[in-house]
């Protein structure tokens, strides 16, 4: 008889860890076509920030802040800042006011081993990530590469949410 409980217990744990999986694959699929969706609307309103609008300090190659808006909404936030060994790249997007997914990508300067110096003008994709959101909680993460520079290979979910609402909130000054 334990033996029976044991294995339908096993069943049901597996049978409900696969409903969860699908349930997340769900709700990723429909974070995807939201992204997309927002990235095919050709009628938002555009706002760009120079670096000295978003940042506390200067970087090397300066940066951009893009806040796309619908409605008063903003819908996608584009982070361009350039620094002394590359440049990063991230994208946040936000559905009802709230974060959904963020892309991250690092472009390191290519290093010309004749001259011993950095290329300006070529660069190679050393990191991408990609993070999906849900109700405030990251539910997926996909990582490529490693970052350069930093002890952790990959942002956290609390460092994203708060970089996202204080370009959100700088950009809410500038919606109308």
């Amino acid at each position: 008889m334990r033996t029976i409980t044991f294995i339908s217990s096993v069943f049901l744990v597996f049978c409900f860890s696969l409903v969860a999986a699908q349930q997340k694959q769900l709700i990723i699929n429909q974070i995807r076509k939201e992204c997309n969706a927002i990235n095919k609307d050709k009628v938002m309103k555009r706002v760009v920030l120079n670096h000295e609008d978003f940042l506390d300090h200067m970087t090397d190659g300066g940066g951009k802040v893009t806040g796309f808006y619908r409605k008063g909404e903003v819908k996608k936030i584009m982070c361009w800042i350039g620094l002394s060994f590359g440049t990063e790249h991230v994208e946040y997007y936000f559905k009802n006011n709230k974060l959904i997914f963020v892309y991250e990508q690092f472009n390191t300067f290519l290093f010309d081993k004749k001259t011993q110096n950095l290329r300006y003008d070529a660069t190679e994709t050393t990191f991408e990530g990609r993070y999906y959101f849900d109700a405030n909680l990251l539910i997926k993460k996909f990582i490529k590469g490693q970052k350069i520079g930093e002890a952790e290979n990959v942002s956290n979910e609390r460092s994203l949410q708060k970089k996202a609402a204080e370009f959100r909130r700088i950009l809410m000054k500038y919606k109308d």
